[in-house]
């Protein structure tokens, strides 16, 4: 009997949870019926196919409360909070790799979607690269006479992933592999093309510019002068041996081959001769073409804040509202090799200020500084930095603290 009554029971159940749940859609299609009553304008994106599904489903409540909102448009939560409620922010959702798109890591997903309907796939505010070009200039990507053709065509999602990746520059796949999706990179027109070498296997970015370029096969600006002349040999072993990418030196000694005098700069207090490369000068340097000066690897910050983590995280804190106006370009301040001089300062503290002349009159008229000014915390001479930050502050004129009042009783306490 008491068997009977169980199994008899369970039908019921989901007969009831079925009712519920009818009852709730149509309290939710209630519910959009009513807001189309002071909001006709999203009847007509309603009717949209690639209307987002509560949208189409008329279930507006499900993001907006109909009464009190701490958040714009009566939000139940912020954008971020409400999106993921339903879009996994996990790893099956593409979401949390390690190298994650701003808009996606500040929870800002409207930056690129509608949340209502669009005539775009995936929600998206504009079509393809459009979208991309609202913040990557197109400008800024095509400035060279030749162009990537996926480039032009604002294709950028075929190489590059819209929320996040475990390849530097969100691209999809590891350099070599990307190329080669598309670049027959083992015919002999492309071998050749190479001088013998198989460059399928390194790494493209290397020599060329995967988006614009003023030469010829997208070539970067600046090349290495044994590349320029085709002297591969120079550095590697012979097209036709067994291992032809193998280097001819081990280290730093290779580069010193031909650049005999840039070893004694590095013959300092504080040096560069760090990092887990075989060779120290690769931290820095692309040994076959760059953009950049001096063939850097990346533009100048990007390179110092790959080691200099702690220097980027308060240069970029939100907190930092003024920064020096050349905090993207360490050398005007700092050597790149080797110093005698603190943090690797072209000058000693009291007078890197003035190189160049940058700040010459502020020396004249401003706070008494030097070797006769005694700073009564650490009984250092006060300088420039004693009251200044140069990597950023909260305060007007990269001060350290409140200028009214509180930075001045460091010192003068009444």
């Amino acid at each position: 009997m008491r068997n009977l009554f169980k199994y008899s029971i369970f039908p019921l159940i989901i007969i009831g949870l079925l009712i519920i749940s009818l009852d709730i859609s149509r309290g939710a299609a209630t519910h959009g019926k009513i807001c189309l009553d002071c909001h006709p304008d999203l009847q007509k994106k309603i009717s949209e196919e690639k209307a987002h599904t509560p949208v189409k489903d008329g279930n507006c409540i499900s993001c907006h409360n109909p009464h009190a909102s701490n958040h714009k448009g009566l939000l139940r939560n912020n954008e971020e909070v409400l999106c993921y409620t339903c879009h996994k922010n996990d790893k099956s959702g593409g979401f949390s790799q390690t190298i994650i798109h701003d808009p996606v890591r500040d929870g800002k997903c409207l930056t690129c979607h509608n949340p209502h309907s669009s005539t775009n796939d995936k929600l998206l505010i504009k079509k393809g690269g459009e979208g991309c070009f609202t913040c990557h200039l197109r400008d800024s990507l095509i400035t060279g006479k030749e162009s990537h053709p996926l480039v032009k065509k604002g294709e950028c999602i075929t190489c590059h992933a819209p929320h996040s990746s475990a390849n530097e520059g969100l691209i999809k796949k590891g350099n070599a592999d990307l190329c080669s999706s598309c670049h027959k990179v083992r015919e002999k027109l492309f071998i050749d093309a190479h001088s013998g070498y198989p460059a399928g296997e390194s790494n493209c970015s290397s020599c060329h510019n995967p988006h614009s370029s003023d030469s010829k096969s997208l070539l970067k600006a600046s090349i290495h002068q044994p590349m320029l002349k085709r002297d591969c040999k120079a550095c590697h072993n012979g097209s036709d041996s067994k291992n032809p990418l193998k280097l001819i030196n081990n280290g730093a000694n290779l580069c010193y081959n031909c650049h005999a005098n840039t070893k004694k700069s590095f013959e300092k207090i504080n040096n560069h001769v760090i990092g887990n490369r075989e060779n120290s000068c690769l931290n820095c340097h692309n040994p076959h073409a760059s953009d950049t000066k001096y063939l850097l690897a990346q533009r100048e910050e990007k390179v110092c804040f790959k080691c200099h983590k702690d220097t980027e995280n308060r240069v970029t804190a939100k907190a930092v509202i003024f920064k020096h106006p050349k905090f993207e370009d360490c050398s005007s301040c700092h050597t790149a090799h080797g110093s005698d001089n603190i943090s690797f300062l072209k000058a000693k503290e009291s007078e890197s200020c003035n190189i160049g002349k940058c700040h010459e009159k502020q020396q004249i008229f401003s706070h008494p500084v030097g070797a006769d000014i005694i700073d009564p915390r650490n009984k250092k001479e006060m300088n420039c930095i004693t009251c200044h930050n140069p990597m950023g502050s909260g305060y007007k004129y990269n001060l350290r603290l409140d200028p009214d009042k509180e930075l001045c009783e460091q010192c003068h306490r009444f």
